[in-house]
């Protein structure tokens, strides 16, 4: 059985967040340097399908994960239900260039190509993956995940949303219950959350929506309850809690039980 490497690239594919000379760059030294390495297609996917290939991953100690920002790729994995250790590193492509990323990989995998002195021939570079444009199944992962290292459990994100996409679990704490019912594109329940605890690692323009460290300014649960009444007065409130409750009802026939973990 083949060991599964250290360093796991995601290619981030069904969107353009990560500066595609970032990406092709860094693929294109981790085939010359020769290192073992896994390229995946799009992280968020892999997540929202809660596939075994995460928990694979999650194993492997001293693992490199280069992807988006550190707080969203571990709350990927977590709601994969595969948490990472905390041993893991996270090699944002985001904010970091290709050769830095390389450089910081070098001393574990030996990336940095070597000429051929003699003996024997050095290893051939690694085949270069290839990555389809869309999905297989043409749904792009756009959807949130829950850092509840800042959830308070105000539950705005569950009133909020009006597509169903968030659910209460057993233990009474909101959860993501159909990551496919969110609306692409759509971040509004993460610019309305007063823990800044929902993240959208697709979102575009970066800041603690897409999983940076910082918090969004001036929300807070009271300030917004009260924002949200007196923009509404009441009737259109009411109307937007009938239409998320019926978008919860629907999503709670699709997904009557919460998707099992791996």
């Amino acid at each position: 059985m083949t060991a599964t490497p250290k360093i796991l690239y995601c290619h981030c594919a069904c969107a353009d967040t990560v500066p595609a000379d970032v990406k092709e760059a860094v693929l294109d030294g981790l085939g010359a340097g020769g290192a073992a390495f896994e390229a995946v297609a799009d992280l968020c996917g892999l997540a929202a399908r809660r596939d075994p290939a995460l928990a694979r991953f999650a194993r492997v100690r001293g693992l490199h994960v280069v992807a988006c920002y550190p707080r969203a790729v571990r709350w990927l994995f977590e709601y994969a239900g595969a948490p990472l250790g905390e041993d893991a590193t996270i090699h944002n492509m985001r904010r970091s260039g290709a050769a830095d990323i390389l450089a910081r990989l070098a001393p574990y995998e030996q990336l940095a190509p070597r000429e051929h002195t003699g003996g024997n021939p050095p290893p051939p570079p690694a085949a270069r993956p290839t990555f389809a444009e869309t999905p297989p199944d043409d749904w792009v992962p756009w959807f949130p995940v829950i850092d509840y290292a800042r959830c308070k459990n105000c539950k705005q994100c569950l009133e909020f949303c009006l597509f169903g996409a968030y659910a209460l679990g057993p233990d009474g704490r909101v959860r993501v219950a159909a990551p496919d019912l969110c609306k692409l594109n759509c971040p509004a329940c993460a610019r309305v959350c007063p823990s800044s605890a929902i993240i959208f690692p697709k979102f575009p323009e970066g800041g603690p929506i897409a999983g940076d460290d910082g918090v969004l300014p001036g929300v807070s649960e009271d300030g917004l309850k009260a924002d949200l009444a007196r923009l509404a007065k009441g009737d259109v409130m009411d109307l937007l809690r009938r239409r998320a409750a019926r978008a919860r009802t629907a999503a709670a026939k699709k997904y009557p039980q919460e998707p099992p973990r791996p």
